[in-house]
């Protein structure tokens, strides 16, 4: 996904990108972070912010060419991930790493591995895939359900905005009825409506600042979108090293606390400035890892799930190694396998 608004690319939002995926590859290398895996949470916000503002924008030009939104995802997600997909196999296969990648491998390609993990079975190298599966249902789900809901509220953004908090208090009610009928935690916690409330967060912002180059704040609160943000990067800092409680309090409320820190995160990099969080956000660092997270967050399970299977992922030579092949393997992915196609995107299909 480009990271855009309305009003042009945004570098502090591939900044995001690239917190999110850190905070996961910490977590699976067992460097602090124990509660890291809130990156997925932080990209699934993300992620719903921007399918949306690109939704809106061909909406405002007066037609979303369904054809072309996808095609534009298939470009962009698909060639990687398909070898991906194949070298976790093969290496499965080799090495005879434990089991389930095999499945990992099927379910993912029917964009159904939430539900087979929900089920309780195993995903092998590809365990990570359950993310991917729930924003390809998203994908699916999500332009056309935009589209009829503005044809509904016949273009009236307010009104949209308050059909989408219902949609997000749904699917919190989801896990609320999970919880109360004594369903698997592990059920719930690959639940796509779920999920689809983090995602719900970020479509809700989108809305909420449809056209961000005309955001206005009186000059009294120029700074309060860089407080907001800065305080809102440190909460989710503190999560990801210190709530480790998990089960149902993860779901009922770390879940919403970390989408609504990300919503507030995310309206300070748009926020009209230059701002503090802006300018760390957009450090050249920070943005090459977030232009290049995609492939980071496909290879590094692969790679350290293979370690920990036969080295132990506990002593620090293999966190080295885990660290250098993944370093070696996603920039070398990035340009032979992933820039390629996102020309290819941006040349054939420039708007969706």
């Amino acid at each position: 996904m480009t990271s855009s608004t309305a009003s042009g690319y945004v570098p502090a939002l591939d900044g995001v990108r690239a917190v999110a995926a850190l905070l996961v590859v910490f977590f699976h290398l067992r460097l602090g972070f124990s509660n890291g895996d809130i990156g997925v949470d932080v990209f699934f916000v993300l992620s719903g912010f921007l399918i949306t503002g690109i939704l809106l924008r061909a909406a405002d030009r007066g037609r979303v060419s369904f054809k072309t939104f996808y095609w534009r995802r298939a470009l962009r997600l698909l060639p990687v991930y398909f070898v991906v997909v194949a070298v976790s196999v093969t290496v499965a296969f080799i090495g005879d790493l434990g089991g389930g990648t095999l499945r990992g491998a099927v379910s993912s390609l029917f964009y159904v591995s939430n539900w087979v993990a929900g089920g309780g079975y195993g995903l092998g190298l590809l365990a990570h895939t359950w993310s991917l599966s729930i924003e390809e249902q998203f994908y699916l789900i999500w332009p056309l359900t935009l589209v009829l809901l503005l044809l509904w509220v016949r273009g009236d953004r307010s009104k949209s905005v308050l059909a989408v908090a219902g949609l997000i208090a749904l699917c919190y009610a989801s896990i609320v009825v999970c919880w109360a009928a004594g369903a698997a935690e592990g059920f719930t916690w690959n639940l796509t409506p779920a999920r689809g409330m983090q995602l719900l967060f970020g479509c809700l912002l989108a809305l909420l600042l449809s056209r961000p180059g005309e955001i206005r704040l009186p000059p009294r609160a120029r700074r309060l979108p860089d407080a907001v943000g800065l305080a809102s990067i440190a909460g989710l800092l503190v999560i990801a090293n210190f709530w480790n409680s998990g089960g149902w309090l993860e779901m009922l409320v770390q879940w919403p606390l970390v989408a609504v820190l990300t919503v507030l995160v995310l309206f300070a990099c748009v926020a009209p400035g230059p701002s503090l969080v802006q300018g760390l956000l957009s450090l050249p660092a920070i943005v090459a890892i977030g232009k290049v997270s995609y492939g980071l967050y496909l290879w590094h399970f692969p790679v350290m799930y293979a370690l920990d299977d036969t080295l132990g992922m506990d002593n620090w030579g293999a966190k080295v190694l885990a660290v250098v092949l993944t370093a070696a393997i996603v920039p070398l992915s990035y340009r032979y396998l992933e820039l390629p196609f996102l020309r290819m995107k941006n040349r054939k299909f420039a708007t969706t």
